[in-house]
């Protein structure tokens, strides 16, 4: 009988149905074709295609089915982090592009600026995931509050004192915090645990491209706009911030599906949703449960959660340096151009790195190792500038790698999410709660650590951020080794 099964033969027999005993009486040899039970290969262009995106390769219905999410639902989703982070981070830009003579910020105001906007994040952030849970769609709450902090950046271009600004950020954190946590939740919702990484990893990239577009949007308004109407160019840039993010707005009411189990997406059939359910489950994922105090009581009691925004708040903490390049810059003395070009090579690296990190998580799962060696990278790029007196090329060098740093961030998202896939409303919370937590941090770590009147030489920021890099080896490790050990 082995010989049979290994050449694709079955030996039987037929006897007499009046044979009692069963007697065999005529031998019959029968040939199976096991090529014919075989799926075939895909051609090898989609095969190695796959590798850079998933949807190249499977079954047609697959396919089909996830190359509508990529068109449907992933580019509102980037879109609304785009303006989300372009008007989260345009005072940088124009900061040291006039704003700071013309308010006369020569004191820690920068920094206090950042801390406005934290606070309004830490507010807002936990009970804007909690409704999305229990009272309003996250197509009716995002898109609604991206028109109200657009119309607020306009409004930052015609302050007049910096009390004014303080009271502009706040708010514009407060709208925003119902958005990064609620992009994630809606991607972790439709795409499985092999299509996350790389998907969350373009999503966090925008920030590049965001920061990337608002220095050369700066620079382009600086040198065309300063003066204009009566604005200076740092003001402009504000007013063109809150215009371009207010049709992205609206579109987001039209082109967000919330999840699976409520979406009323018009590019969404009954066939689409039943096949999109029975995808996630098969993952194990459930749909959402109403969010009740004793579920809060659950989650908030949960080592799940407490480990995650530890590793979060320590990832994100350590690569931090990339938001002083730019003083550094302008103290060597470069020009208010350079100021706004350099640094978006700096972006492009984190870009480059984070997609190239978030594809090999997909394809090997290697999540924890993809990780920690990013936080061996962010050690070093904060050792060379701990030690601050080197080449001027070796301080480049450091400042540019720790871009790289922003790539750890969606790997250990998605790990997140596939650990946690059968507690949706856990996975709801994990980011929500990460980035109050991880904000709280911003209260503090610029205002003690990195005061801008030492900038660009700072006494002990640099030192601390190795901490935090070490910090983030552990608590990622800790994680790994309780989530093994309750498998």
């Amino acid at each position: 009988m082995a010989d049979s099964k290994e050449t694709g033969v079955i030996v039987g027999s037929t006897t007499n149905s009046d044979n009692e005993e069963g007697i065999v009486k005529d031998p019959v040899t029968i040939q199976i074709d096991e090529s014919a039970f075989e799926q075939p290969k895909s051609p090898l262009w989609r095969r190695i295609l796959s590798f850079i995106w998933d949807s190249a390769d499977g079954d047609p219905e697959y396919r089909r089915y996830v190359r509508r999410l990529d068109l449907g639902l992933f580019p509102i989703v980037c879109l609304g982090y785009f303006i989300k982070y372009l008007d989260q981070t345009n005072y940088s830009n124009a900061f040291v592009s006039g704003m700071q003579e013309d308010l006369s910020l020569y004191g820690n105001e920068r920094n206090w600026l950042n801390t406005w906007f934290a606070l309004g994040i830490i507010i807002g952030s936990v009970p804007a995931q909690m409704s999305q849970l229990s009272f309003v769609r996250p197509s009716v709450l995002i898109p609604t509050c991206e028109i109200m902090w657009s119309a607020l950046v306009i409004s930052m271009g015609f302050a007049k004192n910096i009390k004014t600004m303080y009271a502009l950020r706040f708010f514009v954190g407060l709208l925003e915090s119902c958005a990064f946590p609620g992009y994630i939740a809606i991607l972790g919702s439709w795409y499985g645990p092999q299509e996350l990484a790389k998907r969350t990893a373009i999503l966090l990239e925008v920030e590049s491209i965001a920061s990337m577009f608002s220095g050369y949007l700066q620079a382009g308004l600086y040198n065309s706009m300063n003066g204009h109407a009566g604005l200076a160019g740092w003001r402009w840039l504000f007013v063109m911030d809150g215009v371009i993010s207010i049709p992205i707005a609206l579109a987001g009411f039209v082109l967000l599906p919330n999840n699976p189990y409520n979406t009323k997406a018009f590019y969404w059939s009954a066939e689409h949703i039943r096949y999109g359910i029975e995808r996630v489950e098969k993952f194990g994922q459930q749909a959402p449960k109403k969010l009740t105090l004793q579920e809060i009581k659950r989650i908030a009691s949960s080592w799940q959660l407490w480990v995650f925004v530890g590793s979060y708040t320590m990832i994100a903490a350590c690569h931090t340096a990339t938001s002083y390049f730019n003083l550094w810059l302008k103290a060597e003395g470069y020009s208010v151009d350079k100021i706004n070009y350099l640094p978006t090579g700096g972006n492009a690296l984190a870009i480059v790195v984070t997609l190239a990190w978030g594809m090999i998580a997909d394809r090997t799962g290697q999540f924890y190792w993809l990780i920690i060696s990013l936080q061996f990278w962010m050690i070093l790029s904060n050792i060379l500038l701990s030690v601050w007196n080197i080449p001027k090329a070796a301080l480049m060098f450091a400042y540019y790698i720790s871009y790289a740093g922003s790539a750890a961030t969606p790997v250990f998202i998605a790990w997140g999410a596939k650990l946690n896939a059968g507690d949706p409303n856990l996975r709801q919370l994990l980011v929500a709660v990460s980035n109050v937590v991880s904000y709280a941090w911003v209260l503090w770590v610029p205002l003690v650590l990195f005061p801008t009147y030492d900038a660009p030489k700072y006494k002990y920021g640099y030192q601390i951020l190795i901490l935090f890099g070490g910090l983030a080896i552990t608590f990622v490790t800790t994680m790994k080794l309780l989530y093994q050990g309750k498998e």
